[in-house]
C-alpha cells in the first residue's frame, strides 16, 4: 500500500509527459504549416536574402543592381544570413532559415505559455487561431510567415517576456539586447513594453527595472550611435530638389499600408478601420479581465495588454498630424500590433481555461475540433496554391532566364516592366543580370530612397512613353515586358529577341 502513491504519481507524470510531447509535436506541425520550408522565397525573402548576400559577398554590378539598401544597423542579421546564403545558395538557405525559425518558436512558446498555466497544445491552438484570424490588427505586420531579421528578434522577445514574468530581469535584458541588434525597432519597443509590464507587476520595485534600463542602454549604445551618425551624416534630402522628401517617399508613396492610415478617409475606412473595430472589443475584454481575472498574473497581463491596445488607438493622434509629412513613418508605430494580437489570444485562452476548471479538457477538445479542420482547409489550400503556382511557371521562368543569360552581356541592364515585376523578383539571381530598380526592393535610408524614387519614375517613363522618352540616363539594354506592351514598345525601342510564356524580351537599339 505504501508504494501505491508513488506508482500513481509516476503514472500521472508519464501521462503529462506524453501529453506535453503530443502538444509539442502538434505545435511543430502547425508552425511548419504556417512557415513552410519549401524553398519558395517570399517577396520579403527575395529582398532580404539578396541584401544579406550583398552585405557579405558584394555585387557584380553595384551601380546597376536593384538591391542597393545599405543600412549598417542590420549588420548582425545581414552578416549571419548573408554567410548562410553565400555558403549554400538561396533555396537551401530559405529551407534552413525557416526550419530554424520553426525550431525557435517551438522552443520559446511552450515555456511562455506555461507562465499562464497553458501547454504546448494551447500554443498550437493560438497559432492556428491567429493564422485563421489574420496575423495583424492594423499595419500589415506578421509573426509567422517567412524569415527575416524581425523574426529572430521576435523569438528572442518572446523568450525574454517569459523571463520578465518570472522576474528574471538580467537574463531578459540580455535577450532584449540581442533582439535589438537583430531588429532595432522590435527589440526597442518590446523592451520598453516589458519594463512597463514589470512596473505594473511590481510598482514598488523600481530599482530592478532601473538597473535593467541602464544595462540595456549601455549595451545598445553602440548600435544607437551607428544609427544616429548614419542619419546625421546624410544630407541628401536637403540637396534633392527634384523629388519629394524621403519621408514622403517612404511612408506615403511606398508604404502607406504600414505607415499612413490617413492617406485619405476612404483609405482609412477600407484598410484600417476594420482593424480598429476588432481592437475595440479586445480592449474591453482586457479591461474586464483586469478586474475579474481568476489569478493575479492574468489580471496583471490584462492590464498590460490593455495599455498596449490603447497605444494602438493613441498613436492615431500623432499619425493624423503626420499625415502629410510622413516624418514618423520609419518608426513603424503600428508594428507591435501583431504580437499584441498573439499575446491577447494567449491571455484569453488562459482565462477561459481557468474559468473552465475541471472542464478545461472539454474546452480544449471543442477548440481543437473547431479550429483544426478550418486550419487544415485554409492553410492546406494556401500551400497547394502557392506550390502549384510556382510549379506552373517554373519551367517557363527557367527557359527565359537561360535565354536572357545567353542573349545579354554580364553588365547589361534588363529593365523589368512593373506589370511583371511580382513574377520576377528573383530575376537577378536567376539570370545573373542587373535590373536597376524594383518597386518591392525599396531602401530605407534617405540617399538611397531618393535614388530609388528617381529610378522608379524613370522606369515608369520608359514603359509608358517608350524608349524615345527623355529619361536623362543611359537607356537600359533590354526590356522584359508583356506581349501586349512589347507590340507597342518595339517601335521606339527595338526588336523582340525572345518570347517565352507570358513574357517578351525586347532589345533596345544602341
Amino acid at each position: 500500500m505504501r508504494l501505491r502513491p508513488a506508482v500513481m504519481w509516476s503514472r500521472q507524470a508519464l501521462a503529462c509527459s506524453r501529453g506535453g510531447a503530443i502538444g509539442w509535436i502538434l505545435l511543430a506541425v502547425v508552425l511548419l504549416s504556417v512557415i513552410p520550408p519549401h524553398g519558395l522565397l517570399s517577396e520579403n525573402e527575395e529582398n532580404y536574402f539578396a541584401l544579406a548576400e550583398r552585405f557579405v559577398a558584394g555585387s557584380a554590378w553595384p551601380q546597376e543592381t536593384a538591391v542597393f539598401d545599405a543600412s549598417p544597423h542590420r549588420a548582425l542579421s545581414d552578416g549571419t544570413l548573408g554567410a548562410l546564403v553565400s555558403a549554400i545558395g538561396y533555396t537551401p538557405a530559405q529551407i534552413v532559415a525557416r526550419l530554424l525559425t520553426v525550431a525557435g518558436y517551438a522552443l520559446v512558446l511552450p515555456p511562455l505559455f506555461s507562465v499562464l498555466a497553458l501547454s504546448a497544445l494551447d500554443a498550437a491552438v493560438v497559432v492556428m487561431s491567429m493564422a485563421l484570424l489574420g496575423q495583424d490588427i492594423v499595419g500589415g505586420e506578421w509573426l509567422f510567415s517567412g524569415y527575416e531579421a524581425k523574426v529572430a528578434a521576435y523569438i528572442l522577445v518572446l523568450w525574454a517576456l517569459r523571463l520578465v514574468l518570472e522576474e528574471r530581469l538580467t537574463a531578459a535584458t540580455l535577450l532584449f539586447v540581442g533582439a535589438t541588434y537583430f531588429h532595432f525597432l522590435v527589440g526597442g519597443f518590446w523592451f520598453a513594453a516589458a519594463m512597463t509590464l514589470r512596473l505594473i507587476d511590481a510598482p514598488r520595485n523600481l530599482r530592478s527595472a532601473a538597473r535593467a534600463v541602464a544595462a540595456y542602454a549601455i549595451l545598445v549604445a553602440p548600435l544607437c550611435g551607428v544609427i544616429v551618425w548614419f542619419r546625421l551624416a546624410d544630407h541628401s534630402a536637403a540637396l534633392a530638389r527634384d523629388v519629394p522628401p524621403p519621408d514622403i517617399i517612404y511612408s506615403i508613396i511606398r508604404e502607406p499600408h504600414h505607415q499612413s492610415p490617413f492617406l485619405s478617409w476612404q483609405y482609412f475606412r477600407d484598410h484600417w478601420l476594420p482593424g480598429y473595430v476588432m481592437a475595440t472589443p479586445m480592449l474591453f475584454c482586457c479591461i474586464w479581465l483586469a478586474r475579474n481575472g481568476a489569478t493575479r498574473r492574468v489580471r496583471v497581463v490584462a492590464v498590460w495588454l490593455g495599455s498596449l491596445l490603447a497605444y494602438l488607438f493613441l498613436v492615431l493622434g500623432p499619425k493624423f498630424l503626420d499625415r502629410d509629412s510622413g516624418a514618423l513613418g520609419k518608426f513603424y508605430l503600428f508594428r507591435p500590433a501583431s504580437l499584441i494580437e498573439f499575446l491577447w489570444l494567449m491571455l484569453v485562452l488562459a482565462a477561459a481555461v481557468q474559468t473552465a476548471g475541471k472542464r478545461a479538457r472539454l474546452l480544449r477538445a471543442v477548440l481543437l475540433a473547431t479550429i483544426v479542420p478550418m486550419f487544415v482547409y485554409v492553410q492546406g489550400g494556401r500551400l497547394m496554391r502557392e506550390i502549384g503556382a510556382s510549379r506552373a511557371v517554373e519551367g517557363q521562368k527557367a527557359i527565359l532566364a537561360a535565354a536572357v543569360t545567353r542573349l545579354t552581356a554580364p553588365g547589361d541592364v534588363v529593365l523589368v516592366d512593373p506589370e511583371v515585376e511580382s513574377q520576377w523578383l528573383d530575376f537577378e539571381r536567376r539570370s545573373g543580370r542587373p535590373t536597376w530598380v524594383m518597386w518591392k526592393f525599396a531602401p530605407t535610408n534617405d540617399a538611397e530612397l531618393i535614388k530609388w524614387y528617381r529610378r522608379i519614375e524613370l522606369r515608369k517613363a520608359v514603359f509608358e512613353e517608350g524608349c524615345g522618352a527623355d529619361i536623362g540616363i543611359a537607356p537600359p539594354a533590354f526590356l522584359l515586358t508583356t506581349p501586349a506592351a512589347a507590340s507597342r514598345l518595339v517601335a521606339s525601342c527595338g526588336p523582340e529577341v525572345f518570347r517565352g510564356g507570358p513574357w517578351v524580351l525586347v532589345a533596345r537599339n544602341r
